[in-house]
């Protein structure tokens, strides 16, 4: 695109490096984006990301940031997802983004999250909506990790159709839909065909995250990274501890390094928990793991240890969005005892794995640079425009909310929950009868 577009970004977390995938990704997309087009950043401001603002990346035509404060949201149906009720439920944050959208004259709004739609007012601008995670395709494979215990089933179903019913609506809104891997393209395209989207990837700076030109001793066989305060992570090392590490035929030294609370892990893992710089560590590894085992978009840790040129065993979900092969880029194995055995065949196996290290690089390379994924939204964005305006609208509650509300929050909660579920099947029929009305 050879015009210089104005852009509101809008994004529910101060971008930054180093915390989480989402917070990497739109630090390096800014970083570049700003040099082609006039980028003025609307972000929401943790307590513990206030000395992090001057860490933004250059070039930004304007910053605002507003204060994420604690709110109750008045939601008596049960109809909001947990992580809206949880963080983007307040009106103080709706009412910066209609400050910032009457103070301001943009070409495009760039919305990141789902979560944020219902903040977005009435407005003429095309918009952009990034899904980095669909919590609807979430909910019950964490229930079958978990165990698949009985009691747990009802409520993972209706957190699933109650995401689903969020999400669908929330996509439908806006212009033109990103999400991050063909998986999760699917997986919308499953309800809704004619959804105008596209793929574009998470990255990583395959400059900055190399291997050393002269390898490192290893410090550790295992290695696993990531942001705790993320269930599918803690899953993940709680996965290892208890159930892979225990088949390995090995001893073997397990190190784990992240952001957030220290998950329970026993003896067998080291914690070290934040590092300024993961790459060390990287370099230091034998074998890189991820038994991610449930969770949608892309694993941006999995990226890292890829583009070291470590040797990664991750599960399918691990893998997603990659189009990496399973004994060419890396290995992939779903089970504890098929995560053991790949496990041991890298660590009995050093040329195997080097071999594997510098395959799944290549790749990285080839398909994962941020310079070629920032490129490549000059084309996200002349789709957006020429779309046109979204189509934010307020969602609708329940019909004759007032009569279910008198009668008490047992029952309002009931008929929240039945009006979800009623709503849900009736999608999930629709596309196993695509004539049915």
């Amino acid at each position: 695109m050879d015009a210089r577009l104005r852009l509101l970004w809008i994004t529910p977390e101060l971008p930054r490096r180093g915390v989480s995938a989402a917070r990497a990704r739109w630090w390096e997309l800014l970083r570049r984006i700003a040099a082609r087009h006039d980028v003025t950043l609307l972000t929401f401001l943790d307590p513990g990301d206030r000395d992090a603002l001057g860490e933004l990346p250059p070039g930004l035509a304007a910053i605002h940031h507003v204060a994420r404060e604690p709110h109750v949201p008045d939601d008596p149906f049960a109809l909001l997802p947990a992580t809206v009720r949880g963080g983007f439920s307040n009106p103080a944050l709706a009412r910066a983004i209609a400050e910032r959208l009457a103070a301001g004259a943009y070409d495009l709004l760039q919305l990141e999250f789902t979560e944020l739609m219902h903040l977005l007012p009435a407005t003429s601008l095309p918009v952009l909506l990034t899904v980095h995670q669909l919590g609807f395709a979430q909910h019950l494979p964490a229930w079958r990790a978990a165990g698949s215990r009985w009691p747990d089933g009802p409520k993972a179903a209706f957190r699933h159709l109650r995401d689903l019913e969020w999400e669908l609506w929330a996509v439908r809104q806006a212009s033109h839909v990103a999400v991050m891997s063909p998986e999760d393209a699917a997986r919308l395209r499953r309800f809704l065909p004619d959804l105008p989207l596209s793929v574009s990837p998470v990255g990583v700076d395959t400059a900055t995250f190399a291997p050393p030109a002269e390898a490192p001793p290893p410090t550790t066989d295992l290695l696993f990274h990531g942001n705790f305060g993320h269930p599918p992570n803690v899953d993940a090392v709680r996965f290892l501890a208890r159930e892979v590490l225990p088949r390995l035929t090995r001893p073997v030294t397990t190190r784990v390094l992240g952001q957030g609370p220290a998950p329970h892990l026993g003896p067998s893992v080291e914690w070290i928990g934040a590092v300024p710089d993961v790459r060390p560590h990287l370099a230091a590894a034998r074998v890189y793991v991820a038994p991610v085992r449930f969770g949608t978009g892309m694993r941006g840790k999995v990226l890292e240890a890829l583009a070291m040129a470590r040797p990664v065993v991750t599960t399918s979900v691990g893998a997603e969005g990659l189009g990496a092969s399973h004994g060419r880029e890396l290995l992939v194995a779903d089970s504890a005892a098929e995560l053991a055995a790949a496990i041991d065949t890298l660590l009995a196996d050093p040329a195997r794995a080097a071999a594997l290290g510098r395959a799944g690089r290549q790749l990285v390379r080839r398909r994962f640079d941020w310079d070629a994924i920032a490129s490549d939204h000059e084309a996200l964005y002349a789709a957006t425009l020429q779309a046109g305006p979204a189509h934010a609208a307020t969602r609708s509650g329940l019909p004759g909310a007032a009569a279910w509300r008198a009668l008490g929050p047992p029952v309002t909660l009931a008929a929240g929950i039945a009006g979800v579920a009623a709503r849900g099947l009736g999608r999930y029929g629709r596309t196993l009868l695509p004539g049915l009305a």
